[in-house]
């Protein structure tokens, strides 16, 4: 994947030399290397260096997302420091006072690293870094201006022993790697998953005895106990002089061996013609791997213009997702006010249409109601009450109207042959409830009879003979129409 290609540089004051990336089935594939040197400027600028480099990778098609520096040597000091502490938050809460109590001198403009180097009951050893901020701040900004934002400074020797945690062979506890390349030297002990025993770098003048110096450094090394074990085994290589296990054999109280970096990481020296030497390449290839928790410690930008590039796009993308929705909802918004107001025209040109037929067909409405669909059930009113009037009583039986047409149309075609009485007629709901009485009980049945002829339906009934007469109380309503 593209967005997981890192870059690797390792930056000398006159030397640069990068290395690119790309994770591949739980490994590291190398995509491209090479070196480039501006000894030829005077003085040595940081920003022709970086300038040179963005142009090489883009001549190469190296592209990646992100990167990291390994800072040569000859940019930092190293100290050793004690800690009252073993945690790794209280020591990197604590780490300059307590380098600035060692080094008896005023570290605010230094940036600070460090890494544990051992534990123990009082505390921890430390092994603490100190750069120029304006020597990091140059390297940076320079970096940057060509669009390379580095995640992490770390020191040249802690970037090589992390190419030798992934590639050397950790099952040795006892080994101890000793590397020249042509102006540096380094020594450090066995890498492996939770640590390194420790790290050394010096500078290797030209005209040194190699062999001697690394001899020197070697015993000055075992003698101070850095490598923790009495007897360790010395891996050498030398990438200038090609100095072998052989010659410095019977110069050292250990067994010494070959150490063939580019064989240790199965790279094919066909693909390292481009870089200076292997030593080099290998502090590059270990800058561009992935950090892990235990190199927070080792990264010079926790104290110095820290990294913000993840948080940077984080923050973009937020800013334009904002933005987009923003825009989205305004589109939705001025849509939908459109939508209303083309509504609202279409209602008031409905309106005036209707006003004037809606007053001529209301008497006593003086104006148009407040909305449409009290208009409309007005309407409908008015329009059911004039087809009941102009259908007749057939048409609609549930008007009042009706009831009492019905009602008048039974007794009087009724009343001269039963002496019929009328006591009252209430109209209640559908129901009609008639009091009266006759002069007999035959002829009240005539009455029932006579109603229902009439078109109305007997719904309770009850008489009595009171007085002579043949009194009685009728529930009726009208029948349904039906064949409509």
């Amino acid at each position: 994947m593209e967005l997981r290609k890192r870059l690797g540089i390792y930056l000398r004051e006159d030397r640069a030399t990068v290395v690119c990336l790309v994770p591949q089935g739980g490994q590291t594939r190398l995509l491209g290397c090479f070196s480039l040197d501006i000894d030829g400027e005077e003085p040595p600028d940081q920003q022709t260096l970086a300038d040179r480099i963005a142009q090489a990778c883009a001549e190469r098609g190296l592209k990646f997302t992100e990167s990291a520096v390994a800072l040569d040597c000859a940019l930092f000091m190293q100290h050793s420091v004690h800690s009252e502490f073993s945690d790794y938050k209280k020591i990197a809460a604590t780490v300059r006072f307590d380098a600035e109590e060692t080094l008896a001198t005023d570290i605010s403009d230094m940036a600070v690293a460090f890494r544990i180097a051992s534990k123990g009951q009082t505390g921890a050893q430390l092994d603490v870094f100190t750069a120029q901020r304006s020597t990091l701040s140059d390297i940076l900004l320079s970096l940057q201006s060509n669009g390379i934002d580095p995640i992490a400074v770390s020191p040249d020797a802690w970037c090589l022993s992390r190419y030798l945690a992934q590639w050397g062979r950790s099952e040795e506890a006892d080994r101890v790697y000793a590397l020249l390349s042509d102006a540096r030297g380094y020594l450090i002990g066995t890498p492996n998953g939770d640590e390194v025993s420790f790290t050394r770098a010096f500078p290797v003048g030209p005209s040194q005895d190699r062999k001697a110096l690394l001899t020197r450094e070697t015993l000055v090394t075992a003698a101070l106990g850095g490598s923790g074990q009495s007897a360790p085994k010395l891996c050498v290589l030398d990438a200038l002089n090609g100095l072998r296990a052989s010659d410095l054999g019977p110069r050292v109280p250990f067994d010494v061996e070959d150490c063939d970096l580019a064989a240790m990481g199965r790279i094919d020296p066909a693909e390292l013609t481009d870089c200076r030497n292997v030593v080099d390449f290998a502090i590059a290839y270990g800058a561009a791997l992935p950090e892990s928790e235990k190199d927070k410690g080792t990264n010079f930008r926790v104290d110095h213009m820290p990294y913000l590039g993840k948080t940077l796009r984080l923050r973009k993308a937020v800013r334009f997702l904002s933005i987009s929705l923003t825009v989205l909802l305004l589109a939705l918004g001025v849509y939908a006010q459109m939508h209303l107001m083309r509504v609202n025209r279409y209602r008031a040109v409905q309106r005036e249409k209707l006003e004037p037929d809606y007053l001529a067909v209301m008497p006593g409405e003086e104006k148009l109601p407040a909305t449409m669909r009290a208009a409309v059930q007005k309407l409908g009113s008015a329009v059911r009450a004039v087809r009941a009037r102009q259908s007749g009583i057939g048409a609609d039986r549930e008007t009042i109207e009706a009831k009492l047409t019905l009602v008048l149309q039974a007794l009087n075609a009724c009343a001269a042959q039963t002496d019929l009485n009328i006591d009252t007629i209430t109209l209640s709901g559908a129901n009609i409830v008639i009091s009266a009485d006759t002069s007999r009980r035959p002829n009240t049945l005539r009455v029932f009879d006579a109603m229902e002829k009439a078109g109305l339906a007997r719904k309770q009934e009850s008489y009595v003979e009171k007085g002579g007469r043949d009194t009685f109380t009728i529930t009726v309503e009208p029948k349904k129409a039906t064949g409509r």
